[in-house]
């Protein structure tokens, strides 16, 4: 995709409706029951998705999005358990968490969760940073594509302040440089890849949080 006026213009609107829907998410905590919490939370998370999706459109641009290449699977799995032992694991047996306070084990929540993360969470959020956002600014950058990565990957954290903390941005720039990379550097490496990597690892927080913090 070429670095015309009309697409600037699109990623910068699509920027501002995303982060709009995102922040709206804030008021969630004033909705005290769950079930519409969560219906709402889901629909959040589809319209950041359908927004980017609209976005690529407009620009014709073109996602792989390859199920049936099982080593994209293999590779966000590897991806996923190697951050999840390094920034969960590891952490919470040396006796601090960086993911979490301790929740107790449901059944419910563990299937929520694992449902929530790998259908919801995982696809969208990589679709909007890793394909849309990353691939955008990688174009953009003709001499120094990497520098596309970064800037996805920026965002990307930045984007985790809205209910969180300057740690939590900083963990979350640093997740997505490792996605954000893998996706530009590895064979076989794709859409599905991160978006399967990215669900996973956060499912394994989950259980992390429930039977080793």
């Amino acid at each position: 995709m070429k670095r015309t006026k009309k697409n600037i213009i699109i990623l910068c609107c699509s920027l501002v409706m995303i982060l709009i829907v995102s922040f709206s998410a804030r008021s969630l905590k004033y909705i005290d029951i769950s079930a519409l919490k969560i219906t709402v939370l889901i629909i959040l998370n589809l319209l950041n998705g359908f927004i980017a999706w609209l976005a690529m459109k407009q620009t014709d641009m073109i996602v792989d999005v390859d199920l049936k290449n099982k080593r994209q699977y293999l590779i966000g799995a590897i991806i996923a358990l190697a951050l999840s032992v390094i920034i969960a694991v590891i952490p919470a047996l040396c006796g601090f968490s960086l993911v979490g306070k301790h929740t107790n084990f449901s059944w419910f929540d563990l299937i929520y969760n694992f449902l929530f993360y790998m259908l919801i969470i995982g696809p969208v959020e990589e679709f909007v940073f890793r394909v849309y956002l990353q691939d955008t600014f990688v174009s953009f950058f003709e001499r120094h594509k990497w520098s596309g990565v970064v800037v996805a990957a920026f965002l990307f954290g930045l984007w985790h302040i809205i209910n969180g903390n300057i740690v939590q941005v900083l963990f979350a720039f640093g997740i997505g440089l490792v996605f954000g990379f893998a996706k530009y550097k590895i064979k076989d490496c794709g859409y599905v890849s991160v978006a399967f990597g990215h669900g996973l690892y956060d499912f394994l927080n989950t259980i992390v949080r429930m039977f080793v913090v």
